[in-house]
């Protein structure tokens, strides 16, 4: 998934453990083979390569995710929109560390984002792109549902404290020897730094920065979380941390706040029953959702 995965898991029998984390591991594998659009074969790669020709069959897990994306997209009111896959394409993030399109291409690119323009028919289980030249890319909220899968295979195997930690996208449960998990929330300009810290039980935590994958060119810094109205990187935020009950909705509202903007985002979030969030603003303003007040400690 183009991360760093780990997974911790308390329990007696070390041997049983290891068993249970390399099959959590291989479940996690097993969905970005679904869902990477860089995978030949994928479902999502089968959704691009047939766009605006026919409906593709796909897995029940890539339907429950895109069918998630869409619910987001309509709540963050388009802001998040897993139609970009062409606009990443054009900056090319997943390269050498991108490019700067011209306004033309961007301008062009844009004709094929549109979440409006996903139609998923759950009867029969079919995904169809209503545009030659569109691209899903589900890097904003799948490796949110593969968290939650991996947590709850090794809770079927009877396992009830651990962290899943996939690149920033954390879920937590049950407790650390006799106290909570603790998550830290980074410095987004420090990557040395913890901003915060979190105790956390029963809890997926996912952040959004304009620090993971970027590239500075004549000073200004390019990042990959695009906004899918204009087709260039989101200025408002430099650091979004969402924490919700699953990942699959803590990594896609981390993007969708992210690219509102703290205004928007803060609004969002106050819509959605147990959901909370910290937002470091471009100018380094940090603000936090009321029901995070008094959950969260800053670090010196």
């Amino acid at each position: 998934m183009g991360t760093l995965i780990e997974i911790t898991v308390i329990g007696r029998d070390e041997d049983r453990v290891g068993v249970a984390i390399r099959d959590a591991f291989d479940e996690m594998e097993r969905l970005e083979r679904l869902m990477s659009r860089r995978i030949r074969g994928s479902d999502v790669s089968r959704i691009n390569r047939w766009a605006g020709i026919k409906a593709v069959p796909v897995s029940a897990d890539v339907l429950r995710v895109i069918r998630r994306a869409e619910e987001i997209s309509r709540a963050s009111e388009g802001y998040f929109d897993i139609s970009i896959g062409y606009l990443l394409d054009l900056w090319g993030f997943e390269g050498d560390g991108g490019r700067l399109p011209s306004k033309a291409e961007v301008s062009q690119a844009l004709g094929a984002v549109g979440y409006r323009g996903i139609h998923v028919d759950e009867r029969v289980s079919t995904v169809e792109l209503e545009k030659k030249g569109m691209r899903i890319d589900l890097g904003g909220i799948a490796k949110g549902y593969a968290v939650d899968c991996a947590v709850a295979l090794l809770k079927s195997r009877g396992y009830q404290n651990m962290i899943v930690n996939a690149g920033g996208d954390i879920r937590v449960s049950g407790r650390k020897d006799r106290g909570p998990w603790v998550v830290g929330i980074q410095d987004p300009r420090d990557r040395s730094r913890i901003l915060a810290t979190i105790d956390a039980a029963e809890t997926s935590v996912a952040t959004s920065g304009d620090y993971e994958r970027y590239f500075v060119k004549e000073g200004k810094r390019y990042h990959h979380l695009l906004n899918p109205f204009t087709g260039f990187p989101a200025r408002q935020c430099r650091s979004v941390t969402i924490l919700a009950k699953d990942s699959l909705n803590a990594d896609g509202l981390a993007t969708a706040v992210f690219v509102m903007g703290p205004r928007k985002g803060l609004h969002l979030l106050q819509t959605m029953e147990g959901i909370e969030g910290l937002i470091v603003s471009a100018d380094g303003e940090i603000i936090i959702s009321e029901g995070l007040k008094g959950r969260i400690r800053f670090l010196n």
